[in-house]
């Protein structure tokens, strides 16, 4: 185990008996660490918007392209497949380097590469051009989603982070609602190359964001907040500030750098499930991510033919199911950061408002913590999934599998959150490289779950998919139960990074 990242305001751990004076976790003002979580929010809504956005289009986009759903469809996996691709090894790569020399750089070129591929998805005419740019596409945007992540973590504790990562998986709770809406209303009216165009408005304003206030938040660069970035590497708002006469500067702390000994590697987020750990838990969050891929991709062409839907209608389909993701941070969220605390004082442990130590954390029992909710929630999934299914499969009036949508909507995004907060406490020193990580095996398997979905619902029906959908992750149960059971003891006998 090792140092963590920086929080904003919550509380981080420190030990009733160690006391020597811990130095801040996070050194930027309340104001900044807001601002700065919203716009890496915004940035990590992206990569899910961008791959949202596009479905009440594919109809359309096979229409206009002269290719049949399943070719069409085909466009979804690729967009998924290419992190995890010879396109993809660029984010495998920029995430390993932004935990060694910072986060802004890597926001800026992602999003001007993003920009540019938007511009030449809007001009394209072939089904070829298609696949090509959605692969450069995606690279490009989970690039930037993956760092957006580590920059939360570089500001938030363990004590408060599966509520905070509420706000950095934002994109990937609402993305697959609002994208869809905007994908709809864009579609009707302008056709789907407004889509596109959508996009790249929306990258150059995120642009022009990063460079006027993103503060450079990577703990190997700039510490808790206290050391000021190189000049290349400051935003707007901190020049005018270190040249304002009156601005008061922070004393520096430079005991609050991290060390990495490792230089960036293209490796290091795959090797990462070396490690017992994290290993599991990339299955699990795999296995969980590529069941709701199943439901989110499928309901284009099941409520167009049960329901009779237009593109509009059908993006807003997935509105239930974002508000019950964004609704987790006031159930599932603040339920983890009580759980979390009780557990801190079972150990013996204080938390006290931003200090957290890794001496005081290895008495924490972090799996405990974090996997005591998720497992429940898990099961109640399970039950959730399939009954959404068999609702489909009856035809039933719209509002049960829409209902059904706002409650999975809701576990779901609590369970992938805790386990996605466990895999950053366990790989502290490395977050992005984690993220990282787990962005590249939900790739593999969920661009196969998009590819699959619509046939195998052809061949037995949305019942019996669902069902499938609930027996793969009730598999993942027992192996979480394994890590909740000793993956305190091999955290403590250093079988971690």
């Amino acid at each position: 185990m090792e140092a963590e990242k920086p929080q904003s305001s919550p509380p981080v751990v420190q030990s009733q008996d160690t006391q020597g004076e811990a130095p801040a976790y996070c050194a930027f003002s309340e104001r900044d660490k807001r601002g700065t979580i919203f716009i890496a929010s915004m940035i990590a809504f992206l990569a899910p918007i961008s791959g949202s956005i596009y479905y009440p289009a594919l109809i359309p986009l096979s229409q206009s392209l002269h290719v049949s759903k399943n070719t069409i469809n085909l466009t979804i996996t690729v967009y998924m497949v290419s992190p995890a691709s010879a396109f993809g090894f660029a984010p495998l790569l920029t995430a390993s380097y932004s935990d060694h020399h910072g986060r802004r750089p890597v926001f800026l070129v992602c999003l001007v590469v993003y920009i540019g591929v938007n511009v030449g998805l809007c001009l394209q005419n072939n089904i070829a051009a298609l696949f090509v740019l959605r692969c450069l596409q995606s690279v490009g945007s989970s690039g930037v989603s993956i760092v957006a992540t580590a920059t939360i973590a570089d500001m938030v504790t363990r004590a408060e982070r599966a509520k905070y990562m509420v706000y950095s998986s934002m994109g990937y709770t609402l993305g697959p609602a609002i994208g869809p809406v905007l994908g709809g209303l864009l579609t009707q009216f302008l056709g789907w190359r407004s889509i596109f165009i959508f996009l790249t408005i929306v990258a150059a304003v995120l642009v022009i964001v990063c460079l006027a206030f993103l503060p450079e938040t990577c703990r190997a660069v700039v510490g808790n907040g206290s050391v000021v970035a190189s000049p290349w590497n400051r935003s707007g708002l901190q020049w005018l500030r270190l040249l304002s006469p009156s601005y008061d500067r922070p004393m520096e702390d430079r005991q609050t750098l991290l060390k990495l000994r490792r230089r960036p590697s293209l490796w290091d987020s795959i090797l990462l499930v070396r490690h017992k750990p994290t290993a599991i838990l990339v299955f699990a969050s795999t296995m969980i991510s590529c069941g709701f891929i199943a439901v989110l991709t499928s309901i284009p062409f099941l409520f167009q033919a049960r329901y009779n839907f237009n593109a509009l209608e059908i993006g807003l389909c997935y509105l239930p199911y974002a508000v019950g993701g964004l609704a987790s941070r006031w159930t599932f969220g603040t339920l983890s950061t009580r759980n979390f605390k009780r557990c801190a004082r079972e150990a013996g442990v204080t938390l006290v408002k931003n200090k957290q130590s890794p001496e005081q954390l290895r008495k924490i029992p972090l799996e405990k913590a974090r996997l005591q909710l998720t497992l429940p929630l898990l099961c109640i999934s399970v039950a959730l999934v399939i009954v959404y299914g068999w609702l489909l499969q009856a035809q039933v009036h719209v509002a049960g599998p829409l209902v059904l949508l706002f409650f999975l909507g809701n576990a779901v995004t609590g369970m992938r959150n805790s386990l996605n907060a466990l895999v950053v406490d366990l790989n502290a020193q490395r977050p992005a490289t984690a993220s990282a990580s787990l962005n590249f095996f939900r790739s593999i398997l969920g661009a196969g779950v998009a590819a699959a979905v619509v046939p195998m619902i052809d061949a037995i029906g949305i019942g019996w998919t669902s069902t499938v959908v609930g027996g793969v992750w009730l598999v993942v149960s027992p192996v979480l139960c394994v890590v909740y059971r000793y993956g305190r003891a091999w955290r403590v006998d250093g079988d971690m990074l």
